[in-house]
């Protein structure tokens, strides 16, 4: 059985109620390489960019405040 943690990324793309897929297609990425990091899988740096430059151009259109790479809880390789 694997056992899966969740990361802040989640959270946060939670709390906008984006799918995993709308994100991942927002930061050019597979959503295999999405859900990986979800997961806390080790993502590279690139791609965590990636994700945060999707997920702060989502926080900006609601008019929320913009996170940091630090605040996404991901594992960078």
């Amino acid at each position: 059985m694997e056992v899966s943690t969740s990361t802040k990324l989640k959270e946060l793309r939670e709390e906008l109620h984006l799918s995993q897929e709308a994100l991942a297609r927002d930061a050019g990425i597979t959503l295999a390489t999405y859900r990986n990091a979800e997961r806390g899988n080790r993502v590279f740096y690139s791609t965590a960019k990636k994700i945060l430059d999707a997920l702060n151009k989502e926080r900006q259109a609601r008019q929320k405040s913009s996170v940091t790479i630090d605040d996404l809880g991901l594992d960078l390789a």
